[in-house]
């Protein structure tokens, strides 16, 4: 696989006889089908979502739209083509981020949505599904891919 590769990339940057990591890009662990809704949040730790609102990412609906949130995590969404949310893009717009939020409206399917959790780790969300019809039944499904060292 490339190194910095988006959603679905395994062992980025690591050649046959390489370990992950060797290229000085962190190994990536994708995740697919993550389903956000606002009775649950993901751990970016292990790409699972949980039944509680105390995760590392949560997704909450309002009056005035949908958005992402997080305590520890930084987001940014990628405006190019498909395909730019590499780890090094995602590394590059995280590393001065500030906000722990990313409001939704200017996000699609297919719009790519890097973070930067507290631990350091990269990450990149693929919207798959965004439904904010109806805000209190809206749920975000997306791949998510995690660089870790």
């Amino acid at each position: 696989s490339t190194a910095g590769q988006g959603a679905g990339a395994d062992a980025a940057g690591a050649g046959a006889d390489e370990p992950a990591g060797a290229t000085g890009v962190p190994r990536a662990y994708a995740y697919s089908g993550v389903m956000l809704t606002a009775d649950n949040s993901l751990r970016i730790g292990d790409g699972k979502v949980y039944d509680n609102r105390e995760e590392d990412i949560r997704f909450d609906c309002r009056e005035a739209g949908c958005e992402l949130e997080s305590d520890s995590a930084v987001f940014t969404q990628v405006y190019g083509d498909p395909g730019d949310g590499t780890y090094d893009t995602c590394s590059m717009l995280t590393a001065s981020q500030t906000s722990h939020r990313h409001y939704l409206a200017a996000s699609a399917a297919g719009s790519e949505i890097c973070f930067r959790d507290g631990d350091g780790n990269v990450g990149l969300l693929v919207v798959q599904v965004k439904s904010t019809a109806v805000p209190k039944l809206g749920f975000l499904t997306a791949d998510l891919t995690v660089w870790k060292d």
